[in-house]
């Protein structure tokens, strides 16, 4: 951090693509699932240094990462980015007993139900080799007394063995229907989001093939299964109804996960290849989460998209990731500033060197700079006149204006009006000596005043 930045309940994070956003969405999902494996695929291709990670949860908590392990974890981390995308478009995995997928999260009872199953399937293993041992020693006993007494112990052996058999066919039937039931609400609420972002799509049914679940989508109209082999599929769906359907299905996953108050969301880029509609749609969304969760997190590389955000939560956190000193660092961002355009940014240019001065010559180049287009930028606004119209030639209208022309008026102004327009040229790139002329500050601020004066007359 550039000093010390707290966090907040909401936090917007803009950064151009290669800065680290995603590094730090790996490191929030590696500390959630305490998978090492996340962070250490992020470290820079230059160098062998071990990765240490020092995250301060609060003021009486710090976290550290270091030799392949995290010192705790923090739980209930939901994120979504360009993996969570990839990885549930076409197929919606299961997992196994042994490790079951995040799929669970959303089931009502579901882990319980899996670890007594793999307990009971662990158990049951011990068994056939049991059973080998007492029937080879049924074959070598000649004691018929013996010889009844490991038949006795076979059968309680079998039968218990057949007993565990079936309470885990009966539990497996019962985690069969949990994922059922879920399965048909998070189709149901996956829908719901769908005809918000793309109405051509719908997920019409779901089916339970092995550890993964083949869903059935329609595409305007034509069902096509969701099969990781279905090439169709793949080609036929756009990158904005790709983006449509990975953003609906993790958006019902947070629906359908108890306690989001709980729970630390983060969206890393979940705009993608969406179009004005969609985004603002997103944005409402996003909001009601943010708001819901007990942490949230946007991170965008699109400063656009940030912004409308900003502006629908006033009450968080814009955070921006910058190189510096070698390396990438968190700086609390004026995303206002930054985001500003135009006339707009001049005016703000100009007020801020009468409040804060200029430390460089290049920053008071900058100054002057703005001048002449904050004069051009009104005139054309307030009178229609053309981009290629500079204000030379708003000087000659004036000059030339008759009493029924609303530039009469203005003729007590022209002499002022020449005066900025004579300073701003002379520090203007036309003029072969402009970076060899001093810049006077006093002179300076009586342009830049006389100019933002100037915008109340015209």
């Amino acid at each position: 951090m550039d000093g010390m930045v707290f966090l907040l309940k909401k936090n917007t994070i803009y950064a151009e693509n290669g800065s680290g956003k995603t590094t730090f969405t790996q490191i929030l999902k590696s500390l959630a699932h305490k998978d090492c494996d996340l962070v250490e695929k992020r470290k820079s291709l230059e160098t062998n240094e071990p990765i240490n990670v020092l995250l301060c949860v609060n003021k009486n908590k710090m976290l550290t990462y270091g030799i392949h392990n995290w010192s705790s974890t923090v739980p209930h981390v939901e994120v979504y980015d360009n993996y969570y995308s990839e990885s549930n478009m076409y197929i919606v995995s299961l997992g196994n007993y042994e490790a079951p997928s995040i799929f669970y999260d959303i089931v009502p009872n579901g882990y319980n139900l899996i670890n007594k199953i793999k307990k009971l399937r662990h158990k049951r293993s011990n068994y056939p080799a049991n059973i080998r041992r007492t029937k080879h020693n049924i074959s070598l006993t000649n004691d018929p007394q013996e010889y009844n007494r490991l038949i006795d112990i076979l059968n309680k052996q079998i039968e218990k063995r057949q007993q565990i058999s079936e309470t885990i066919k009966i539990l497996e039937k019962e985690l069969d229907h949990q994922i059922e039931q879920v399965e048909k609400k998070y189709i149901e609420t996956t829908n719901q989001y769908l005809k918000r972002f793309n109405p051509n799509l719908e997920i019409k049914k779901a089916n339970k093939q092995g550890q993964q679940l083949v869903y059935h989508i329609n595409i305007n109209g034509i069902e096509v299964r969701s099969d990781i082999s279905n090439i169709p599929l793949k080609h036929t769906l756009s990158e904005g109804d790709k983006s449509s359907l990975s953003l609906s299905f993790f958006l019902a996953r947070l629906d359908l996960l108890p306690h989001l108050e709980k729970r630390i969301i983060v969206f890393d880029d979940p705009i993608s290849s969406f179009d004005t509609r969609r985004r603002r749609m997103t944005i409402s969304i996003l909001s009601r989460i943010a708001s819901r969760a007990k942490q949230f997190f946007l991170l965008s590389h699109d400063i656009h998209f940030v912004k409308d955000f900003y502006d629908n939560n006033q009450d968080c956190l814009n955070l921006k990731i910058v190189y510096k000193n070698e390396s990438s660092v968190f700086i609390k961002h004026d995303i206002d500033i930054e985001t500003m355009t135009g006339i707009y940014k001049d005016i703000y240019t100009l007020k801020k060197y009468l409040s804060d001065g200029a430390s460089t010559d290049l920053e008071k180049r900058e100054v002057i700079r703005c001048i002449r287009p904050v004069i051009e930028g009104i005139f054309r606004i307030k009178y229609f006149f053309k981009d290629d119209e500079w204000l030379g030639d708003f000087l000659k209208k004036i000059r030339n204006s008759n009493k029924q022309s609303p530039l009469y008026r203005l003729k007590e102004y022209y002499n002022d009006l020449s005066d900025i327009n004579d300073y701003g040229k002379r520090y203007h790139h036309s003029n072969p000596k402009y970076m060899e002329l001093p810049i006077f500050d006093e002179e300076l601020k009586l342009f830049v005043q006389n100019t933002l004066n100037m915008l109340s007359y015209i």
